[in-house]
């Protein structure tokens, strides 16, 4: 069996950042730590791409929110298909208590004219 290590880094910020990062998490349908995460990226990529023409560089800061923003639009989906299905497998459960036959019942009344 392969260990995989996977570096972990500890943060600590202010909670008017954090009320901020966790908003913008909120709004994007992603965890902080993954926005953090592509805050991060951003940051590196944009520090590497330095020499990179300033009009690029807003084309990269721009895609690169579209795909956050699209990220967390996709999860949104995820969860409003997943509550979907819950619910039609809860319907489709009533649905069925609703056709099967009531046995207890039927024996009941036949019972009692006997």
């Amino acid at each position: 069996m392969r260990v995989i290590y996977i570096p972990t880094v500890h943060l600590s910020v202010p909670d008017q950042l954090y009320r901020e990062l966790r908003s913008k998490a909120d709004e994007l349908g992603i965890q902080v730590t993954d926005l953090i995460k592509v805050y991060v990226m951003m940051g590196l990529k944009k520090d590497l791409g330095g020499s990179v023409g300033e009009g690029q560089g807003n084309l990269r800061d721009e895609l690169s929110s579209k795909v956050i923003y699209i990220e967390g639009r996709l999860s949104q989906i995820s969860k409003l298909i997943e509550n979907l299905i819950n619910k039609i497998t809860d319907l489709e459960s009533r649905i069925e208590e609703l056709e099967t036959p009531d046995i207890i019942s039927e024996v009941v009344t036949s019972r009692r004219k006997d």
